[in-house]
């Protein structure tokens, strides 16, 4: 799921320029729709977070570079929030379109488009896990692919309920369980490691 598209940042040279580009604050919140047109935003520097905007499920962290919002059915219900200060060019997609035309960069945003749209069908397989405890570990193994600097600033417990609809009392029963038999070592409730989990719970 953190394996970046390798055609991102092709395509982000080949359809911005300088001028496109804006600084956005920390805390700021980039939507897919701008008065009612559909945009596709190009971050070449920061990390941002993805959040379903009708009822801000954080979706995961996504850091530069980056091409989004070729897919207008999912992107409308999707916005991106800057966990820091970010540089991004947001252009209309239909002059987004108009460029890759042009240059003919369509066999790049095709397989772009594989990359992206695969990443959402193991977050869907994610969100359906049968169990709560799969979808506990699948949650657990994603923490552990996020920078340093998300582990050590964000409990494991919390960073669950961010991303699931599950009870706050099941995650911490379920944490609390992993960590005694000690298939997972929590510091001050942050994930340090993951030795092993156990199939079942």
């Amino acid at each position: 799921m953190k394996l970046p598209s390798p055609w991102a940042a092709q395509l982000l040279d080949e359809l911005t320029q300088d001028e496109d580009f804006m600084t956005w604050p920390k805390g700021s919140k980039l939507p897919f729709h701008q008065k009612g047109e559909p945009v596709c935003h190009f971050v070449r520097l920061g990390t941002l977070t993805l959040e379903r905007s009708d009822d801000s499920l954080l979706m995961g962290t996504v850091s530069a570079p980056l091409a989004l919002g070729w897919m207008g059915a999912i992107s409308s219900r999707i916005i991106m929030r800057a966990k820091e200060p970010c540089e991004v060019a947001t252009l209309a997609r239909t002059q987004i379109m108009q460029r890759v035309d042009e240059k003919q960069l369509w066999d790049r945003v095709a397989k772009h488009m594989l990359h992206i749209t695969n990443k959402l069908f193991i977050y869907n397989e994610i969100l359906t896990a049968p169990t709560t405890y799969e979808l506990v570990c699948y949650q657990l193994m994603s923490l552990m692919e996020e920078p340093a600097s998300v582990r050590n600033s964000t409990a494991a417990y919390q960073y669950i309920l961010d991303r699931t609809r599950l009870s706050r009392s099941s995650v911490m029963k379920m944490l609390a369980e992993l960590k005694k038999g000690g298939y997972i070592r929590l510091e001050q409730g942050k994930l340090v490691v993951i030795n092993s989990l156990p199939a079942g719970f």
